[in-house]
């Protein structure tokens, strides 16, 4: 799982406060109920004695009335149980109370992550990201391709912008399936409105729902946070390190920054940086290929040119077109 060192040890120290949580209330808890029901103490003791006495002579080979001694400790089984009921206990309010049963709050079993540790990961990695409460609302289960005209378009060889969103979001698909084992770049183009954010969205989900780090950030707070970096100004919440090693890089609305020779060095540096280390990134912008190379540099076009797969949305603002139905 993909989060920081110390995260994770962080995480492992709040997973030690769970379970020494749950063992003083389960203490406190038994000594409550012993105080309430005497009996109990002298009932786990006997029940303690008989396990003991037969584990014993078991293992010095020696004989003894076996169904005897299982009698006696099921009728101090069912008496304690039933001196339980009588005061409102049950048999679980004398064990310790486990947020998470299958590890005991250890995070573990037999030495790997509990899947409830890895729902811890999951969910700090979310919260990294910045778009936690987003996603719940926009990701695959919510794609509607409706929006998208069936008129085929001369100038895209006869493809219409709902066959061309199909074959985005099936590219989306496939990226987030071979995440693991490719280090492919997307590059989506459109105008306003036709379903970038949301195309980036949807990648962003299945790939933090699989552990790995994501992070999102418009191309304006992306250059905000680099400038901060190189000159000291900041009290950034991300490092350029951050930004160079997360698995996965999403730069939003590419072109709305203010464009000096500070973002294209930046620019530059950022997606070179990453490709050196294998990592993925998204960007989406309303810029064509040929303004990239106007106001990036031809650096920064070749980079993108021959590492990024570019896919392209076409159509109206589908924000305009919800508005209007409702």
């Amino acid at each position: 799982m993909g989060i920081s060192g110390s995260a994770y040890q962080q995480l492992l120290r709040e997973y030690d406060a769970r379970q020494l949580k749950a063992v003083r209330e389960y203490r406190y808890r038994v000594k409550k109920i012993e105080e309430e029901i005497p009996e109990l103490v002298s009932i786990d003791s006997r029940i303690a004695e008989l396990s003991v006495d037969m584990a014993v002579m078991r293992i010095r080979g020696k004989e003894f009335d076996r169904s005897a001694l299982e009698e006696e400790k099921k009728a101090l089984v069912l008496r304690r149980r039933e001196l339980l009921e009588q005061a409102g206990y049950s048999e679980q309010d004398l064990q310790p109370r486990y947020q998470c049963e299958k590890c005991r709050d250890t995070g573990f079993i037999d030495g790997r992550e509990c899947s409830c540790f890895r729902s811890e990961i999951i969910s700090l990695l979310y919260d990294q990201s910045n778009i936690r409460e987003i996603l719940e609302r926009e990701n695959f289960s919510t794609c509607d391709l409706r929006y998208y005209r069936k008129d085929p378009l001369p100038e895209e060889n006869g493809e219409s912008p709902f066959s061309i969103a199909k074959k985005a979001f099936e590219y989306a698909v496939d990226f987030v399936k071979h995440f693991e084992s490719s280090s492919d770049n997307l590059f989506i183009t459109g105008a306003t409105g036709t379903g970038k954010t949301f195309l980036c969205n949807c990648i962003a989900k299945e790939i933090l729902d699989k552990g790995y780090p994501v992070i999102y950030l418009s191309a304006v707070k992306l250059f905000g946070i680099l400038a901060g970096n190189a000159f000291g100004s900041r009290s950034q919440e991300r490092s350029d390190e951050d930004l160079f090693s997360c698995d996965l890089l999403i730069i939003d609305d590419l072109g709305t920054e203010y464009a000096n020779s500070f973002t294209q060095s930046a620019f530059f540096n950022c997606i070179n940086e990453r490709l050196l280390r294998h990592k993925h990134t998204i960007i989406s912008t309303n810029l064509s290929i040929e303004q990239i190379r106007t106001n990036y540099s031809e650096r920064v076009f070749s980079r993108i040119a021959e590492k990024y797969k570019f896919i392209k949305l076409l159509g109206e603002d589908i924000r305009i077109i919800r508005k209007l139905e409702g």
